[in-house]
């Protein structure tokens, strides 16, 4: 899959879970609440400048790929062996959690993707990030 990181996805998602993202960053750009098996997640993102002097169609961009990113169903598929392929120690996920997980990623990804075919590509800089947070119940 073009979209895998080489840093260990699992544990991103874990981080940024665990601090509570959302804390601190305001109104997200982007929330939604999907079915996944047996429960039910909120996800949230937000745009985040990692430089100073982000070229405004960086960030058209990036509002425009985050607010019209769609999740098929191969992408959730990849991003949920990815994540599992990434999980270190015995700590096991529930299906829907993992699900919830992949979901986060793919929308991550696609604006990634986005900024990258509009001439933003992550190397050497990364001009954007899209911090996440997902909750499952």
């Amino acid at each position: 899959m073009g979209k895998r990181s080489s840093v260990s996805v699992f544990t991103l998602i874990v981080a940024a879970v665990v601090s509570g993202c959302g804390d601190g960053r305001g109104a997200p750009d982007r929330e939604e609440t999907f079915a996944v098996h047996g429960a039910e997640c909120t996800a949230k993102w937000w745009l985040e400048s990692m430089v100073d002097d982000v070229p405004s169609a960086a960030s058209d961009e990036a509002t425009r790929a985050l607010t019209g990113a769609k999740v098929e169903a191969s992408e959730l598929e990849d991003w949920k062996r990815t994540i599992l392929e990434s999980q270190s120690g015995d700590r096991e996920i529930t299906e829907s959690r993992l699900e919830g997980f992949a979901y986060v990623e793919a929308v991550r990804a696609d604006v990634r993707s986005s900024l990258a075919e509009a001439g933003f590509p992550d190397a050497p800089t990364r001009l954007i990030e899209v911090y996440s947070d997902v909750d499952c119940s």
